[in-house]
């Protein structure tokens, strides 16, 4: 098992977070082509980078192509490059991105939407290391390791006809999955603290931190844009918090209340309502009784939950559960002293 610490352009311990790390650094010191999975904003091209920075072709070109965002019709000539003449408005020669990549690293990031006369050129320069310019019949060997990745469901694009069944072989080779946001929430307080500092740097700022309620708030959140959407509530909440003071829920979320009252019945100041809070309580109080999980383990689970999310710290853990740290450490020594064997 590989245990070397993240870099600082990857931030995260936890589990999930830790098996896609250790995947890419078994796969930095090889020339495999590495496919990088996962929602929107979950980091793919940061990991790219990373992967680019720890592999011997560190001191050559890291190219970045988004293929989403280039025409159907110049996504040839923008990968390949163009001779003079090719077609009308190609005045000059010039080099694609491959050639601009050499000996380095190429990331195509959305290459499901890559059309299938690209794929095609594309499958050839991964299996021949040649490509073509458009209009030309020269082939160009090129040295580039690629890494490509991909928020949709390729093998489900193969069978839609969209994605080439040959390339898509050649480039699920090595496939890492990088976690959403809300898989990882054990990172979440690191996470949070390092784009504080970021922030407060960029900002002209000295704000405290994130207050308990806020990271209360945090945690209920469904993060569907992950850690890119982190990054602008947590740049909204920089700006929005007062000097020497700390961000509070409202300066994360700036519809937190309607949002909280639709959704759980618990206020800003992570209370629940009157009213719709009974509702909501009665609820909850209702799928644990369904579900029959016995009290104890339900309480045990929760505190150990809780824990976790807080990576380990007792102190915040017990903050959020409403109690002192010396109870909630005593409850946890003791249910662990009952879950361990007889001698």
């Amino acid at each position: 098992r590989i245990e070397a610490p993240a870099p600082p352009d990857l931030i995260g311990s936890s589990a999930s977070f830790r098996r896609a790390y250790e995947l890419m650094l078994r796969a930095a010191g090889t020339t495999v082509t590495v496919l990088l999975l996962g929602e929107t904003g979950v980091g793919k091209e940061r990991f790219a980078r990373v992967l680019h920075q720890m592999s011997p072709r560190k001191d050559a070109p890291f190219v970045a192509v988004n293929c989403a965002a280039i025409p159907n019709d110049l996504i040839e000539s923008e990968l390949f490059g163009v001779e003079k003449g090719a077609f009308t408005g190609a005045h000059a020669s010039r080099a694609g991105k491959f050639e601009r990549a050499e000996g380095g690293t190429l990331f195509l990031d959305e290459i499901g939407e890559m059309p299938l006369a690209a794929q095609a050129k594309l499958l050839r320069a991964l299996q021949e290391g040649e490509i073509e310019r458009l209009g030309d019949e020269r082939t160009r060997k090129v040295n580039v390791r690629v890494v490509a990745a991909t928020n949709v469901d390729l093998a489900q694009a193969v069978k839609e006809g969209r994605f080439r069944p040959d390339l898509y072989y050649r480039v699920h080779v090595y496939p890492i999955h990088i976690p959403p946001l809300r898989d990882r929430l054990a990172d979440l307080r690191l996470l949070v603290d390092t784009l504080v500092a970021k922030f407060n740097r960029a900002h002209g700022k000295h704000v405290q931190g994130v207050s308990d309620k806020g990271f209360q708030a945090l945690h209920a959140h469904h993060w569907p844009g992950n850690v890119r959407e982190l990054e602008n509530v947590i740049e909204r909440g920089v700006v929005l918090a007062p000097q020497q003071g700390w961000i509070e829920a409202h300066h994360l979320f700036l519809s937190l209340e309607a949002v909280l009252a639709r959704e759980s019945g618990i206020s800003a100041c992570g209370k629940l309502e009157e009213g719709c809070g009974d509702t909501v309580r009665e609820h909850l109080v209702e799928q644990i009784l369904r579900s029959g999980i016995p009290l104890e383990a339900l309480e045990q689970q929760l505190m150990k939950t809780c824990v976790d999310q807080e990576g380990g710290n007792i102190a915040r853990a017990a903050r959020r559960l409403g109690m002192s740290r010396p109870k909630l450490s005593y409850r946890l020594q003791r249910t662990d002293g009952e879950a361990a064997p007889a001698d």
